[in-house]
């Protein structure tokens, strides 16, 4: 990473908590950002703790990733991107197509959160600015109450 080093809070007891093992591979996550610089950002803080990241900067780029024989666990996307469909279009798409990927939609409009409640799951929603950290702890704590549902706990 261009020579700085970040702190990722990621441990291996938080790896378990989010894939049930410590022999499993971690989730991996599809970031849809149209900003080259906050989806860069975000994409190697959640490389650097230990995520397997695609990137889009669309919803067309988006599909392509999630047709792909490449399961993807969760889709952080912003709700305001350029091309034919809006991140609340691309969730409903997942929603139709992917049911089992979980949603996390963010955006700096003010009116979102409500559109996003929707579509989403628990937490669904989170508004920019955000910190790389505030996203990896949003996206585990998304994880983890998939797990516990999944396996009726």
């Amino acid at each position: 990473m261009s020579g700085t080093q970040r702190y990722c809070p990621m441990t291996q007891a938080a790896a378990q908590s989010v894939t049930g093992s410590t022999d499993e591979p971690v989730r991996t996550i599809l970031v849809v950002e149209d900003e080259v610089l906050i989806r860069l950002t975000v994409t190697e803080y959640l490389r650097d703790c230990g995520y397997r990241v695609f990137e889009a900067s669309n919803a067309a780029e988006a599909k392509r990733v999630l047709d792909a024989d490449t399961p993807v666990r969760l889709v952080f996307s912003d709700v305001n991107m350029p091309g034919d469909e809006n991140g609340f279009a691309l969730a409903r798409w997942i929603r139709q197509h992917h049911p089992d990927t979980k949603l996390l939609l963010t955006s700096g409009v003010t009116n979102a959160p409500g559109k996003a409640g929707d579509l989403c799951e628990e937490g669904p929603f989170m508004a920019k600015p955000y910190s790389p950290a505030a996203v990896l702890e949003r996206i585990e704590s998304l994880l983890r109450y998939a797990r516990r549902a999944g396996s009726g706990q």
